[in-house]
């Protein structure tokens, strides 16, 4: 029975002896890869710091691009860069100008922007929604900006939305300084992550134009694009608005509710309201 416990060479006394080295070198094994285990991190979803410190979102493969198609990706980027500076730096008339002599662009901007907010934790448009389902069946919502008019598509109310191209036929194109609606005619007008251009003032004076009195103002924005985003909405009293909430507990954006006070127009003496523009880094 001892040989067959044993190699050839060896006393079953040192056949036990090896066996309990090589036990306690197999418990110290298992014990260190479950410590390992155990603070291993995982590998996290990539988010962008700043919207104005990262690149249109890529979508990642693992087959390897052709040296056409990465040609074809880098025209993109620059495109969508160019497209992106242009909007964030010139007034809503030149936008419009531009996207009527090239409609194409604007889908091409659309897409790269639909990328980067889909790597955020939140969509300021999903909260957005939440808040005007819960208003009256007969309210009636402006969004200025609305690129492919999802909210319209997720409220049960009537919705007009505008935007510099009309995505499909539920959208109206024009410039946001001058929809086409009667005055005081909605109970919401909202703004989400399309305060752009150079004329902040016109697009607020808009919206107050187009907005019942008692009337509701949302506004997503970028937190980087205001030196002081809470010094920014008190500024917005002087436009007819009263700040009733502020949320900036977001990553990446802030979340305001105004409500509208009282008519103004641009014959009254404004403040000048300025954003920072969100430009994208060259990789």
């Amino acid at each position: 029975m001892a040989k067959n416990k044993s190699k050839a060479g060896n006393s079953p006394k040192k056949s036990k002896k090896a066996q309990g080295i090589k036990k306690a070198a197999l418990k110290a094994n298992i014990k260190k890869s479950a410590t390992n285990q155990k603070f291993k991190i995982a590998p996290s979803k990539s988010q962008p710091k700043e919207f104005d410190q990262v690149q249109p979102a890529v979508k990642k493969t693992n087959k390897k691009l052709s040296i056409t198609d990465e040609a074809k990706l880098r025209l993109e980027s620059a495109h969508f860069r160019f497209l992106n500076e242009q909007l964030y730096t010139s007034r809503s008339s030149d936008a419009w100008n531009l996207f009527q002599e090239d409609p194409q662009s604007f889908y091409t901007y659309h897409k790269g922007f639909q990328n980067q907010v889909a790597k955020w934790p939140v969509n300021p448009l999903d909260l957005i929604i939440k808040e005007l389902k819960k208003e009256p069946k007969t309210s009636v919502f402006a969004d200025f900006g609305c690129g492919e008019a999802r909210l319209s598509a997720s409220v049960p109310h009537q919705v007009h939305s505008f935007d510099l191209v009309a995505a499909n036929e539920n959208v109206t194109a024009c410039d946001m300084a001058e929809v086409p609606l009667e005055n005081r005619s909605v109970n919401a007008v909202i703004f989400c992550l399309s305060l752009m251009g150079t004329n902040v003032n016109d697009f607020l004076i808009e919206a107050n134009r187009v907005l019942t009195v008692g009337g509701m103002l949302y506004i997503a924005e970028v937190e980087s694009r205001c030196h002081n985003a809470k010094a920014f909405l008190k500024s917005m009293e002087k436009f007819g608005y009263k700040l009733k909430e502020h949320n900036s507990s977001y990553q990446y954006f802030f979340l305001a509710k105004l409500t509208k006070t009282h008519n103004t127009s641009k014959k009254f003496s404004l403040p000048k309201l300025q954003l920072k523009p969100c430009l994208y880094k060259k990789r």
